[in-house]
């Protein structure tokens, strides 16, 4: 898998998403990249991605339908007393809170297979030459944070089978203590690993080109004719914005913005394959 076709993909899923304010069409990317993802790295593997996203969707709603005490649909009231909470709670607010979390999922999901399907030296060869040092330090960033969260549970079973048990906040200082020093060791380790093998001092090396093959190109060629297509449904008014205030009214669907979103299908053909 390319990761630069994989790179125009997530970008047309993420422009298709902002662009609009029609939540049908985000409903429908997010669609896209659930079926993409689950045809290339499997539903088992995007189980716990599904589950956070839902997660942070539900808090995004919820903040909305909180805070925002607008709108002509007046579910309930509380005192205007009450500091923050206080005003009507309207389902035009639960509404937008709802279309906010669809755009964070499908945001979420556009940028997944980066990590999902992809390797780190991957999308480092993916890169122009100019920023592939930019590159690698942004993929030994990325890789800090699983590192971080293994180096924890080691460290967690290692104090317990010592006998440690958590007593409250101050105990787990004995358990990130160590977390921290030993990240720190393997960044120095890290570091003078990229020093010793050159880094900097030339131009990046290749063991084996990326080449964009007919699956990527499909995948690519399909990625650019949705941006193309709902650009053009978004200027010529087919793809019609949707507001939620002051009152609550259905979205507006036209057939030629929705082919758009269903172009975003296209790579569940090569992902397929692939797995």
């Amino acid at each position: 898998m390319n990761a630069r076709a994989v790179a125009a993909w997530s970008a047309a899923c993420l422009f298709i998403v902002l662009f609009t304010t029609n939540p049908a069409y985000k409903a429908l990317v997010l669609a896209a990249a659930i079926v993409t993802l689950a045809a290339g790295a499997g539903l088992r593997r995007i189980r716990r991605l599904l589950f956070a996203i839902i997660i942070v969707a539900a808090f995004a709603a919820l903040l909305n339908f909180a805070s925002a005490h607008l709108g002509a649909t007046v579910l309930f009231s509380l005192p205007a007393s009450i500091p923050g909470l206080g005003g009507p709670f309207t389902l035009e607010a639960l509404v937008f809170g709802l279309t906010g979390g669809l755009t964070i999922g499908a945001a979420i999901l556009a940028a997944a297979p980066f990590s999902l399907l992809l390797s780190a030296h991957d999308v480092v060869d993916a890169l122009p030459r100019m920023l592939s040092r930019s590159g690698a330090a942004i993929a030994a960033s990325l890789n800090l944070v699983p590192a971080v969260g293994a180096t924890f549970v080691q460290v967690s079973e290692a104090q317990r089978m010592r006998g440690w048990r958590p007593r409250g906040p101050r105990s787990w200082a004995e358990v990130v203590v160590p977390v921290v020093l030993t990240s720190v060791e393997s960044s120095i380790q890290l570091a003078e690993s990229m020093e010793a093998r050159g880094f900097g001092s030339g131009p990046r090396t290749y063991v084996r080109r990326a080449r964009m093959r007919r699956a990527d190109w499909l995948v690519t060629l399909a990625a650019a004719a949705a941006v193309v297509l709902f650009g053009v449904s978004t200027a010529a008014g087919w793809a019609a914005p949707w507001y939620a205030y002051p009152s609550l009214v259905i979205p507006q669907v036209d057939p030629r913005p929705v082919v758009a979103c269903l172009l975003l299908c296209a790579p569940v053909l090569a992902w397929r394959a692939r797995r």
